[in-house]
């Protein structure tokens, strides 16, 4: 049977670390006594925390800052390498020396020397029917790849170091270009709030476009600038395609105008070939 009142043994005992407990604190408070034993524990606490942080933590921390630096290096690294391809490809003709165009071999070294192969192909005219350009609506150019790649060009766009110039429709044994001002050739292009799909007619440096003043009632002016839109899958957006030249009004609502190319094909013998987007 258990007791339910202490006895008079567990009373002196009690008492007793009372007793002990009070003078601790009474030494404590009066004469700093474990001074010394606290602040060893707290240098304990403190070096013990440190030693587990340094041998722990930090090597977590240092790993996911590595691995997030490394993250950071690599967009960096993308991004780099993104302005440098869109530097090549503004600048893609570097010499304008008479020698560079007529000579093959200085021109699939310009290729290898430069990396040129990942950013787009270069080309040179193979034949042009000058002729039927200044006097007909169909406007063809063919083009021969340097270091031609077994991929498929058939959409891809053609550029000069001017802006843009067609589009390849044919693989046979030279890549047929459809230029912007065939009559068959259409482009979307915009401008500010101003879309719409831009056709050739024939006339040599000009497309044309048509909009109803019921869907965009903002006047188009003189020298607006108009640039390709993205729309349709063929050319890269934002790349300046002309300005605006003569606009007529047809009836009431219809406007048409004419954009002046600021691309040539009769400029440079030397193009770059885009991959299809």
């Amino acid at each position: 049977m258990s007791r339910v009142a202490p006895t008079r043994g567990s009373k002196t005992l009690s008492f007793l670390l009372i007793s002990f407990s009070a003078l601790f604190l009474y030494l404590d408070t009066t004469y700093k006594s474990f001074e010394g034993i606290k602040n060893t524990y707290k240098s304990f606490e403190i070096s013990t925390s440190y030693v587990l942080k340094k041998l722990a933590i930090d090597p977590i921390l240092y790993i996911y800052e590595l691995s997030s630096y490394k993250a950071y290096l690599i967009k960096e690294n993308k991004e780099l390498k993104l302005a440098l391809d869109e530097s090549h490809l503004a600048n893609f003709i570097i010499s304008k020396d008479s020698n560079f165009f007529a000579n093959d071999q200085l021109i699939e070294a310009f290729i290898i020397k430069n990396g040129l192969d990942d950013i787009f192909y270069l080309a040179k005219i193979k034949f042009f029917d000058t002729q039927l350009y200044f006097c007909c609506s169909q406007h063809r150019v063919f083009i021969e790849i340097f270091n031609k790649p077994s991929i498929e060009f058939i959409g891809s766009p053609v550029i000069n170091s001017s802006g843009i110039l067609g589009q390849i429709i044919h693989n046979n044994n030279f890549l047929e270009v459809l230029l912007l001002t065939d009559e068959s050739h259409v482009i979307p292009v915009e401008s500010e709030n101003y879309f719409c799909n831009a056709e050739g007619n024939g006339t040599t440096g000009k497309i044309y476009c048509t909009y109803s003043t019921l869907l965009w009632p903002e006047e188009i002016k003189q020298g607006q600038k108009f640039f390709s839109s993205g729309m349709g899958g063929v050319y890269p957006r934002g790349l300046l395609i002309g300005a605006v030249g003569e606009i007529k009004k047809i009836d009431e609502s219809i406007i048409r105008f004419e954009i002046d190319l600021i691309a040539d094909p009769l400029q440079e013998n030397i193009l770059g070939v885009l991959e299809n987007l």
